[in-house]
């Protein structure tokens, strides 16, 4: 069985909050903000859905960027 983060099933902190949607506006990838945030990438990811964060938005803009 994979090995949980010792914060699984605990709320998120308004500090947390802040460092995701930081880092999803710059385009870190949902595993890099997992591992920085000590949560699995699957909670990360509905935590950003439930909270109205969209990483898509900031891999359109980067790649936008880029040409």
């Amino acid at each position: 069985m994979a090995k949980r983060p010792s914060n699984d099933g605990a709320g998120w902190s308004a500090a947390e909050l802040r460092t995701l949607k930081q880092l999803a506006k710059a385009g870190t990838p949902t595993s890099q903000v997992a591992k920085e945030l000590g949560r699995t990438a699957a909670a990360v990811q509905q935590k950003a859905m439930r909270a109205g964060i969209s990483f898509r938005a900031a891999k359109k803009s980067a790649a936008r960027k880029k040409k």
